[in-house]
C-alpha cells in the first residue's frame, strides 16, 4: 500500500461519501453519513472514524484550522465542495463522476454516462475518453431522491419496499404531474379511488424514469449509471431498458461512491 493517503470527499445534498485510495487508485476504504449542519463537522467525523486507518488531521485540530498530515491529500466534490477549507482540490460533480467511472470502464471511450442524485440529474456524454457534453436538469426534483424520499414519506412507504412493491404490480399508470408537490396531490388522489399502492411504485419508477430521458437524446450505444439512486434502486436498470432497448446498459459498481472516487483519483 502506498505511503501517501488521497481522499475524495463527495458532499451531496442528501450523504456525504467518503472514498481512501492509494496512489493507484485501489480503494482502502469507504464510508458515508447523512448531510446535516454544521457541514464540516459532519465532514470531519468521517474522516475521523474507524472505517479507516489513521485520521488524515495532526493534532490538535480546531474548527477553524485543520491541520492536514503531509502525506495525506484531500479533494472535494458535489454541493458543499467550497465550504470544506481544508481540501487540496475541488471539482464539479460532472468531472468527479467521470473521472471515477472512466477508471472503472477504462476499454470505454464513447458512452453516456446517467447520474441520479439527490437534487438533480445529470447526463454526460463522453468521447475518446473525455468529456462532449453534459446536461443538468435542475427544473425540479422530480426524477430525483429527493421526489423518491418525499413521495415515500407523504405516502407512508419504506423507501427500502418501493422495489418490491414494484415488482407486484397489475396495471401501468402514468403519472403526468412534472413537480414533485404536484405528483404526490395525484397520488393521492388516485389512492383516495381504491388503486393498490403497487401500481403506484410502479408508477413512480416509470415517471422518474422518463423524467430522466427528458433531458436530452441518448446517442451513444453505451450507458454507464451512477449515483446513490440507481445504487440503492437497481430495479430502475430494467425501467431504462425498456426505453433504452437497442444500448447496452451498466451500473457502476459501488455506484453512489462514484463522485467520491473521482475526486480522489484527481490528486493522484
Amino acid at each position: 500500500m502506498s505511503d501517501d493517503y488521497y481522499w475524495g470527499i463527495d458532499l451531496g445534498s442528501s450523504a456525504i461519501k467518503v472514498v481512501l485510495i492509494t496512489s493507484k487508485g485501489e480503494i482502502i476504504n469507504k464510508s458515508k453519513g447523512k448531510t446535516l449542519f454544521p457541514l464540516i463537522k459532519q465532514v470531519r467525523n468521517l474522516l475521523n472514524s474507524s472505517d479507516f486507518p489513521e485520521s488524515p488531521f495532526s493534532e490538535p485540530a480546531s474548527d477553524t484550522d485543520e491541520q492536514i498530515k503531509i502525506n495525506h491529500f484531500i479533494a472535494s466534490t458535489g454541493y458543499g465542495r467550497n465550504h470544506i477549507p481544508f481540501t487540496h482540490n475541488k471539482l464539479t460533480e460532472i468531472k468527479a463522476h467521470f473521472l471515477g467511472i472512466q477508471f472503472l470502464y477504462k476499454n470505454e471511450s464513447d458512452f453516456s454516462l446517467i447520474d441520479i442524485g439527490g437534487q438533480d440529474s445529470k447526463i454526460i456524454k463522453i468521447k475518446d475518453h473525455q468529456i462532449l457534453d453534459f446536461v443538468i436538469n435542475r427544473k425540479c426534483a422530480a426524477g430525483t431522491g429527493a421526489f423518491l424520499d418525499e413521495i415515500c414519506h407523504r405516502l407512508d412507504i419504506r423507501l427500502k419496499d418501493l422495489p418490491s412493491l414494484a415488482t407486484k404490480h397489475d396495471k401501468k399508470l402514468n403519472l403526468g404531474s412534472y413537480c414533485t408537490v404536484f405528483a404526490v396531490q395525484e397520488m393521492i388522489k388516485i389512492l383516495v379511488s381504491g388503486e393498490k399502492i403497487e401500481n403506484l411504485a410502479h408508477a413512480l419508477y416509470t415517471s422518474i424514469t422518463k423524467r430522466v430521458l427528458e433531458i436530452t437524446s441518448i446517442e451513444s450505444g453505451k450507458v454507464i449509471f451512477s449515483g446513490g439512486v440507481m445504487q440503492h434502486h437497481p430495479i430502475l436498470l430494467n425501467y431504462f431498458n425498456d426505453n433504452l432497448s437497442e444500448h447496452e446498459l451498466f451500473l457502476a459498481k459501488d455506484a453512489q461512491f462514484s463522485g467520491a472516487f473521482g475526486a480522489a483519483l484527481s490528486l493522484t
